[in-house]
């Protein structure tokens, strides 16, 4: 039996208008996110991947509400209750925000240098007024060893610890109010390849053990394969594939998730693998082409491609893919 569906996105796109730097008269609009749907079920980890600038972490700040989305709906699910999290009020929008958290990409950035790691983690349990005193001080020793870290370092400031280290404490403050959506963005493309293993193994046993549900961005597919359930394949604002690992890494449908797969490294040195290097430039957001986004470096395109603008769609029970020839062409995927 499925779990239930804990967030509901739907047709969520977010663009900004570009404006003269003299004039203020508006020039053009980038469509940074545009339509995109998908829902995760509770305790899923589900992959958001793709090139730079193609969307995903404009994705995750829509859902979050960082940033206001320019059309529509995030629906969460907690405890049997639906919330439009774009429609919720600022008291409503507090709540939710501590049901949904984010580990942030660079452990150097990301924490407050003139505050301790006890005042760090302790921070959002203060705003939201869930424990004080001698209570605090407990829940943030909990959390530390939860990550993994020595309760002598609590007075320490983030310049005396590692790369590794700082992301603990970031990963400690993110579980502070007990969520169940954690936003990973990018958590380990900062590490050395020794530290991203021994943290991906920290948020798979913390997800276990808390019951969390992981939306994870990425741009390495390696990782992507160990520690996700399913992939969503980002193009230009829009996605363009999604499915199970083993469906999208073994039998891929569109061309530009075989070019991603192309760049995955193989653990057997005695299979060769044929990295596509795309033609053309990446699709600029303010000016996209007409009809398929990503047909301008495509192999397989042809004149419908340029045209019409393919829907993300599921033929034969195969896995969502748009692409007008899915059903035609043949994309290689990574064996093992």
């Amino acid at each position: 039996m499925s779990e239930p569906v804990l967030l509901d996105v739907s047709d969520l796109s977010k663009h900004f208008t570009v404006r003269h730097h003299l004039t203020r008269r508006v020039t053009g609009v980038v469509k940074a996110v545009d339509g995109v749907t998908f829902q995760i079920r509770r305790g899923e980890t589900v992959a958001l991947v793709g090139e730079s600038g193609s969307g995903k972490t404009t994705t995750a700040r829509c859902i979050l509400r960082a940033m206001e989305p320019t059309t529509g709906t995030v629906r969460l699910h907690l405890e049997g209750r639906e919330t439009d999290v774009l429609a919720a009020s600022r008291r409503e929008l507090r709540s939710l925000r501590a049901a949904m958290q984010v580990i942030f990409q660079d452990p150097y950035n990301s924490l407050n240098p003139r505050m301790t790691v006890m005042q760090i983690i302790a921070e959002p349990l203060v705003i939201h007024g869930v424990v004080r005193g001698r209570e605090l001080v407990d829940r943030v020793r909990e959390l530390v060893r939860q990550v993994g870290l020595d309760e002598r370092y609590l007075n320490r400031y983030p310049h005396a610890f590692s790369g590794g280290q700082r992301q603990r404490i970031g990963i400690a403050r993110a579980l502070a109010l007990n969520p169940t959506l954690v936003i990973a963005d990018e958590p380990v493309s900062a590490l050395d390849v020794s530290m991203q293993a021994q943290i991906l193994n920290l948020l798979k046993q913390l997800q276990d053990r808390l019951k969390l549900t992981y939306l994870f961005i990425a741009h390495d597919l390696s990782v992507v394969r160990h520690f996700c359930d399913r992939v969503m394949v980002m193009y230009a604002g829009k996605l363009v594939e999604t499915g199970t690992v083993e469906d999208l890494f073994t039998r891929p449908r569109h061309p530009y998730t075989e070019t991603l797969l192309s760049a995955v490294p193989r653990p057997d040195p005695r299979k060769k693998s044929q990295r596509i290097v795309l033609a053309g430039e990446v699709a600029d957001p303010s000016n996209l082409p007409t009809g398929c986004a990503f047909h301008p470096r495509c192999r397989f395109v042809e004149a419908r491609c340029r045209d019409q603008a393919p829907a993300l769609r599921s033929d034969g029970g195969a896995q969502p893919t748009a692409c007008h020839r899915a059903d035609e062409i043949d994309v290689q995927g990574v064996e093992g």
